[in-house]
């Protein structure tokens, strides 16, 4: 629309000369067009172009938002179909609420096949009491200029702590981290702490969500400060932890992190290939991964695939493995975001009762 009222109006500017006569000079009016009417058309000409630059500000021609620069590890959502209902879900009774942010009404894609149906995961034989649960949390939506902000790296993290708290784990044992609080050195220190917590019989969980820096083969957590810590880093300090350990990346080319860690006691969860991005959703404020798997489908109990009342971490991840590829199936330039699970294969517990 911009371009056709920019277009029309120049051809009429010049169509006409100031006393009435077309631009080719060649060619004379039998009569001179009065000044007020050619006054009037330019006018006119003006007024329709300056709407049509105003109704793209407004986002009515266009609503699509831009990609953002590759630095970023969540785009924006774009896919019509992808929209979700605004029916508000009712609240679980829980011992801490949590705010939920996520909407159910994601569609279902043919190409995908159905949805994941029930199955049988393995129950653990030992279960981490309160005392015995830590969480390391990271999420990072306020970057200082010039990277991106996130949409939904510190609501990630805030919801997560909630369905935490919620499940009985004990504050004192959870870290969070969030926006520009952030840096190289904390990350590290926070890993380490997590890896001295993480002794026989204890269940840590390390969550991350922000931007990813990729360099070659090399992924690197993006912290405020932008002292990069890389996915040989984060193996190596995990790697002390000698309970069981979760380790869940939301972010690009998530699976990256997996360096080694994921064995029959670790688990290791990320939102995307290691070739590939990782989207946010903005009507919920979170991102893909993490409003599909902690929120709709731990805490909404959406991924109750035998409809016991009981959502496993089993169910959870697989309910939010097919629809994370199913709302960015159609996503441009980079494609959809295939989520990636590896190591311990035992996953028939819930966050109030996790393995040790």
């Amino acid at each position: 629309m911009p371009t056709i009222c920019w277009s029309t109006s120049v051809r009429l500017w010049l169509l006409l000369d100031h006393d009435g006569r077309t631009a080719d000079s060649n060619v004379v009016s039998s009569s001179r067009t009065p000044r007020w009417l050619v006054e009037g058309v330019a006018w006119s000409a003006a007024l329709v172009l300056i709407s049509g630059i105003t109704v793209v500000a407004a986002g009515v021609v266009d609503t699509r938002v831009p990609a953002i620069a590759a630095e970023t590890p969540a785009l924006v959502l774009l896919a019509p179909t992808a929209v979700p209902t605004a029916q508000p879900l009712p609240k679980p009774v829980v011992r801490t609420q949590v705010m939920h942010r996520a909407r159910s009404g994601v569609p279902i894609e043919t190409s995908l096949g159905p949805p994941p149906g029930p199955q049988n995961d393995a129950v653990p034989t030992r279960f981490a009491a309160p005392a015995d649960r830590y969480a390391y949390l990271v999420g990072i939506a306020d970057y200082p200029s010039p990277t991106h902000k996130t949409i939904g790296g510190a609501n990630d993290v805030r919801f997560i702590r909630d369905s935490l708290l919620a499940a009985g784990w004990l504050p004192q044992n959870i870290r969070i981290e969030t926006d520009r609080q952030t840096s190289g050195a904390s990350v590290r220190a926070g890993l380490r702490w997590l890896a001295t917590k993480g002794q026989p019989g204890t269940f840590t969980l390390f969550h991350y969500s922000g931007h990813v820096n990729q360099v070659g083969n090399t992924e690197m957590l993006w912290p405020a400060d932008r002292d990069f810590v890389r996915d040989t880093e984060v193996a190596a300090l995990l790697s002390q932890v000698r309970g069981k350990l979760w380790m869940d990346i939301a972010g690009c080319e998530a699976a990256g992190f997996a360096e080694g860690l994921p064995s029959s006691r670790v688990l290791v969860t990320a939102s995307s290939r290691s070739d590939q991005k990782s989207y946010e959703y903005p009507q919920w404020g979170e991102s893909v991964w993490t409003g599909l798997l902690w929120d709709l489908g731990l805490g909404q109990g959406q991924a109750d695939a035998n409809a016991n009342g009981v959502t496993t971490v089993g169910e959870a991840l697989r309910y939010a493995t097919y629809y994370a590829q199913a709302i960015t199936l159609r996503q441009a330039p980079y494609g959809r975001q295939t989520p990636q699970v590896f190591g311990d294969p035992v996953r028939g517990w819930t966050l109030d009762n996790p393995p040790a």
